[in-house]
């Protein structure tokens, strides 16, 4: 299956839908396939996007079994390319063990999803949102390899309270896995490129990542009125990368060290969803705490929060409208710090209004279409734009998914 495109994957698995999406006995197997297509106008965004790009897929095949009342196990290979992300390699996604022993109290262990926010843990179907990314205030694309799943343990459970609704809790504890082609591997090797060049050690010619811990925590509270839910996560993790200088004239090779950990990153969230329309706001803040090459990058704490509305006129037709913010000092709204290193001021936030139909064929099969406009260049904008960046840009995305 190794680089094999997802429309060859489609037409494999179309043809005898019967024999592949089935739950028979104790086994069930389903998955998802999706194919888009973005197109952007002043800055690339996650891929080469402003010539336009089909590198925009993803495929999921999840298998799931129950064994008895209270086991179940489970695993997903997931292939998607974004950009130089992915390149359609497939690899377990997560792959998990769940053991509940009362409705107040369950184990996981495995390659686990983590409870980041609403929806961190359905991120990989797109069938699950309305547009074809998730807010990136939250849920920053580049860094999705890092918090979507954890080699490690966890705990959850519900807690009923009668009258005044319920609560989920998950708390875990684990080590991430992710590749060197990734987006958060890929902002630390920018930085480390920035700082040898300033230092005159060189080039960067390799970069190995070493993730040490994850651990975090999450609780929702299923109110008492329907459609209700308030949450709360908190989530903390750690990665070493070991970097490979070369300098230059000599071809000298060195090794250097990184560090960056993802300090605090707490999600408040809010939704409230009908029959027709849902409503739906989360609040982040994380600190970035990061030593490059012996030299400690000054810590900052990021904010954001996005507001999304979506509304169904039709049975099958959505209608949504983003407005997404993010500031990548909370102290510094207006960037000062970035000119201070001799970077536009406006590297400093994200500032994104979008729109967007998705049109529900039928049970198998969904379209997209979005348009946003987007004012500054924050959450790794320049790893995709080296040759500079401009503050206001848009983007469109045309999408098509099929679910099995």
């Amino acid at each position: 299956m190794r680089r094999l495109t997802l429309l060859t994957l489609s037409l494999i698995l179309a043809l005898p839908l019967s024999a592949w999406a089935f739950e028979r006995g104790p086994l069930g197997i389903n998955g998802f396939l999706s194919q888009g297509y973005m197109y952007s106008y002043g800055n690339n965004f996650l891929a080469q996007t402003t010539d336009g790009t089909f590198e925009i897929n993803e495929m999921g095949v999840t298998l799931h079994s129950r064994l008895g009342g209270k086991l179940r196990l489970g695993l997903q290979l997931l292939s998607r390319d974004l950009g130089e992300e992915g390149n359609n390699d497939v690899r377990l996604d997560w792959a998990v063990a769940d053991y509940r022993h009362r409705d107040w109290l369950g184990l996981r262990i495995g390659k686990i999803k983590l409870p980041i926010g609403l929806y961190n843990q359905g991120r990989d179907s797109d069938f699950l949102r309305p547009m074809a990314w998730l807010p990136q205030s939250v849920y920053d694309e580049n860094k999705r390899n890092l918090l979507v799943a954890a080699a490690g343990i966890g705990l959850y459970g519900n807690i009923f309270f009668s009258d005044m609704g319920d609560v989920d809790y998950q708390v875990y504890a684990g080590e991430a896995d992710f590749p060197d082609d990734s987006g958060q591997a890929r902002r630390v090797q920018n930085l480390a490129q920035r700082t040898a060049k300033q230092k005159g050690l060189g080039l960067v010619t390799d970069m190995d990542a070493d993730n040490k811990y994850v651990y975090g925590a999450s609780l929702i509270y299923n109110t008492s009125l329907d459609g209700l839910r308030i949450g709360a996560s908190y989530f903390n993790g750690s990665t070493d990368f070991d970097i490979q200088l070369t300098e230059f004239g000599t071809g000298k090779v060195t090794q250097e060290e990184a560090t960056a950990r993802n300090k605090d990153f707490v999600v408040f969230s809010l939704e409230y969803t009908t029959g027709l329309f849902t409503l739906a706001s989360e609040y982040t803040e994380f600190t970035a705490d990061r030593e490059v090459l012996g030299s400690r990058v000054p810590s900052q704490r990021s904010q954001g929060w996005y507001g999304q509305a979506s509304v169904r006129p039709l049975e099958k037709l959505t209608l949504s409208v983003l407005y997404d913010h993010f500031y990548a000092n909370k102290a510094d709204h207006g960037g000062k710090g970035f000119e201070e290193m001799g970077l536009p001021s406006f590297v400093g936030w994200r500032k994104d209004f979008g729109v967007a139909l998705r049109y529900d064929i039928n049970y198998n099969w969904l379209v997209k279409a979005e348009w946003h406009h987007v004012d500054g260049g924050a959450l790794g904008l320049q790893i995709f734009n080296p040759d500079g960046l401009e503050k206001d840009w848009n983007y469109a995305v045309a999408k098509a998914s099929f679910n099995f």
